[in-house]
This record gives C-alpha cells, structure tokens and sequence, in this order.
C-alpha cells in the first residue's frame, strides 16, 4: 500500500510562547517500511535524517537505493512529489524556507536567479549544524524567540545561495554600517517590543532595508547580531527591574522578554558571568 507522508507546515507546538516566524518552518516527520510518497511543497524545502534508514527512490539522477545515516542532508526538489520504497523505518526532520525569502536573499546578495540545486544525500557540517540549531529551537518550545529563528532563517538562506546556487552572484555585495538614525530607530523599535516579539522583517522595514542587509549593517555598527544586541537589552532591563528586591524574578522573566525565569537564569548567566540571585545579592 502507498501511504503519503503527512507535513503539517504549521504544526509548532510551543511550551512557553507563541512563535511563528516567517522566515522558517519546521517540522519532524516519520515513516515506516513500504512504499511513502513525500507531497509537493511550494518552499524550499530541506531533509535531515535522524535515525538510519535504507530506501531506494528515484531522483533527480535516476534510480537510487542508499543506505542513509543520521545527520545526511538533502536539498529536495522545489514543488515535486517523490515516492520512496523504505526498507526500513525512518525518522525526519523537514526545514522549509519560502521562496520569497529565498528570492530578497538572492535580490540583496545580487544573484540573478534564486534557484538551488538539487541534492538528494548531502553531507555538509554547516548545514547539519543550521538545521540542528532550528530542530533543537523547535523541540525546546521556541523558547529563544522569533528574532533567533528569524536570524538563522536568514543565516541559511543565504548559505544555501552561496553554496549551491545555480547561478553566481553579479558581484559582490559590500555593505557598509547602518547611519545613525537608522541604527537608532532599529534600538528604539527593539526597547518598544522587549516584552514581547520582535521580528527581523519588522526591523528591516523600519530602517527601509532588507532582512540580510539589516543583519550584516546592524552587526558591523554594533559588534552585535540583532538577537545578541536584544539579548543584551533584555538583561539590562532584567537588572533594573531586579534593583526593587520585592520583584519575584518570575515577574522580572516576563516583564524583560524571557520566557520564565529558567530562561531569565540561563541568559542572564550567559552575560554577566552570574546569576539574577547572586547578582541581587550583590546590590
């Protein structure tokens, strides 16, 4: 019996914040020995395999029958239907980027077409690693917010532009600092959203640039990415608020952007070198 493998395209499932960016989607997927058809998906749209499997399909190639280990990569082909024949049980996760992103990407980095090559078993550490980074973000509830994911949505899109791009870039994209004023409308909208979400598209659009051009400018003029610069706010924020020592550091959490205050714990930790109760203890 040929079964289709399902891919809910909005299936986050978040513990602590609602977070959908638009810049990403992820999603785990499985299937068991038989015949499985992979539905046509309109976005880029890229495998991880997390568990070993054995499958004979037919790509882009001809006719293939692997044995595929955990942690192979694969860039699928855009829009297309695959059917496989699994010799065994497998486990996935599925990364997808829409073609827009792809497409202001490839517009800012000046590549005529944003059009990728097809890679049926890839094995390549820096997209592994991207792809990690997003499967561990999701099954954590999300917990580093949108403009984490937002920033490495954007990070891989313009890896995979890069490296497996059809065509070359017309030229090189040299990007100088962002002008004060617009640095300074960027910082203002972050302090604006602190306790909630703050978007990379959000940004890019106050300052009137794009999203990978907001990210190498705001960088170059800080020293920061826009997620540590925000990370750095929020934990000024939380020391303030942690100077009046009836404040529970559950209210300090929530009221700086964190997620509660295990996350409040970790980050502020990550920064200062101690934690919110040593450096209350500290004042």
């Amino acid at each position: 019996m040929n079964q289709e493998l399902t891919i809910n395209v909005r299936s986050h499932s978040s513990q602590s914040m609602e977070v959908q960016s638009p810049l990403v989607d992820v999603v785990e997927a499985s299937a068991t020995r038989g015949e499985w058809t992979t539905p046509a998906v309109r976005k880029v749209s890229l495998g991880l395999a997390l568990s070993n499997f054995s499958a004979r399909w037919r790509g882009s190639q001809g006719l293939r029958s692997e044995h595929v280990s955990a942690g192979t990569t694969a860039i699928c082909e855009f829009n297309d239907s695959r059917r496989f024949e699994m010799h065994s049980d497998a486990q996935f996760a599925i990364v997808m980027v829409p073609n827009e992103v792809l497409e202001q990407a490839a517009q800012d980095a000046r590549y005529i077409r944003p059009e990728l090559q097809t890679h049926d078993v890839l094995q390549d550490s820096t997209l592994l690693h991207l792809m990690k980074i997003l499967l561990s973000e999701k099954r954590a509830g999300f917990r580093s917010g949108t403009l984490f994911l937002d920033g490495v949505g954007a990070a891989l899109a313009s890896y995979l532009l890069q490296h497996y791009s059809l065509a070359s870039p017309v030229q090189k994209n040299s990007a100088g600092g962002m002008a004060p004023s617009a640095l300074r409308r960027a910082v203002e909208l972050m302090q604006a959203r602190l306790e909630g979400d703050v978007r990379l598209n959000d940004l890019a659009s106050e300052v009137g640039v794009s999203m990978s051009h907001f990210i190498r400018s705001f960088r170059q003029s800080t020293g920061k990415t826009p997620y540590q610069f925000l990370l750095q706010q929020r934990v000024e924020r939380a020391r303030s608020l942690m100077r009046n020592l009836r404040t529970p550091l559950t209210e300090v959490a929530l009221a700086s952007g964190f997620a509660d205050q295990h996350h409040l714990a970790r980050v502020f930790r990550r920064v200062t070198g101690m934690t919110p109760s040593t450096y209350r203890r500290s004042l």
